[in-house]
């Protein structure tokens, strides 16, 4: 059920040491540009989360040569935190992207202050100006998670909190039939799942259905569903547990169709043969990568893509974003992520490459 590539290419894309001031890297999303370069953008703060300021920065990287060739600043407000940045190309060629934007109140707590959008202009390292999305039925969205873009209809999957307006805690699916100009209500998928508390998502297409990700919280668990067209749900399955191959929950799962199969891409804790007890801890964290049947939705295989062996002493670490590039006659599998271990005073942004063959 396990297995651990034989093949590993490790890079740093970014360290933290050769930065001043806001150097915790975190959170990379990535787009492809082309068939040579992606755009990755992340989070530039002091902390994970606790920090009071942080900055969207990006990074263009040529995915033939291996290089950065570019890094700028997308968004910076005062007293403001750009948490988590996603990156989507809308059908008339437009860069756009959604932030979880958040603060820090009086009592040190973090609260979000509602999605905020902007989209690049045509130098490609600069944005308009970034604005708060509009309330959609009453209902403000704070976090984006994952796009479907098909033609001028695009899908959001995003998520709302209690103590904002619409007073509504739920991950839904939104969707623009005007390229994202105007956004309406579809589902409220944590209602759909049965109102169990549920974070992160992670959606796709297949077919006329949608497979569904959906990160529990500590201690709950992660599941996949399938829905139909109208997001009416027709199978729901845990992938972690006690009793399950993963324990915990699967943080910021990346869900991807390939060869046939569907693939959730994320920081995992495997339940392995012979372990005193489940891991819970940053500590026991991997990269993993999990292969599911796409109509059974049961797990057939998890490559330990990172910290395989549990050795890596992990303070921070693991939402990844996936890309493939040939070379060699080879596909190669990528995964940009960031990692804080061992001394590190903070995260850098990392990318490790493997053969899909060794990891599929």
């Amino acid at each position: 059920m396990f297995t651990i590539p034989k093949t590993v290419t490790s890079q740093t894309l970014l360290t933290h040491k050769d930065l001043e001031g806001k150097n915790y890297l975190a959170f990379p999303a990535l787009l492809r540009l082309s068939e040579e370069k992606v755009l990755i953008t992340f989070k530039r703060g002091t902390a994970h989360g606790s920090d009071r300021e942080a900055d969207c920065d990006a990074l263009i990287f040529n995915t033939i040569t291996n290089q950065v060739t570019d890094h700028f600043r997308l968004g910076s407000i005062p007293a403001k935190k750009f948490q988590l940045t996603v990156p989507v190309k809308t059908a008339d060629g437009t860069i756009r992207l959604y932030t979880d934007m958040q603060n820090q109140g009086q009592d040190n707590k973090n609260y979000r202050e509602g999605m905020h959008y902007s989209a690049l202009k045509a130098d490609g390292r600069s944005t308009e100006e970034w604005k708060r999305l509009p309330e959609i039925g009453g209902i403000e969205y704070g976090y984006p998670f994952d796009f479907i873009v098909e033609g001028k209809t695009v899908y959001m999957l995003a998520m709302s909190f209690g103590y904002r307006p619409g007073s509504t805690w739920s991950v839904a699916v939104l969707r623009s039939d005007d390229g994202t100009a105007t956004w309406k209500f579809v589902k409220d998928i944590t209602a759909a799942l049965g109102g169990g508390p549920i974070n992160e998502s992670s959606f796709v297409r297949t077919g006329s259905d949608f497979l569904i990700v959906c990160r529990g919280y500590p201690g709950q668990s992660t599941r996949i569903a399938r829905f139909d067209k109208s997001f009416n749900l027709l199978k729901v399955a845990d992938l972690t547990g006690s009793d399950k191959t993963l324990s915990n929950y699967i943080g910021w799962p990346r869900i991807f169709l390939r060869d046939g199969q569907a693939y959730v891409l994320g920081r995992i804790w495997p339940n392995l043969p012979g372990q005193a007890q489940p891991p819970v801890g940053m500590k026991d964290s991997r990269l993993g990568l999990v292969r599911i049947d796409p109509q059974s939705l049961v797990v057939k295989n998890v490559s330990l893509l990172d910290n395989a062996e549990g050795l890596l002493p992990v303070k921070d670490a693991y939402y990844a974003a996936p890309y493939w590039q040939e070379s060699g006659g080879r596909t190669w599998f990528n995964a940009v992520t960031y990692r804080c271990a061992g001394t590190a005073e903070a995260p850098d942004i990392i990318r490790l490459a493997f053969l899909w063959d060794e990891v599929k």
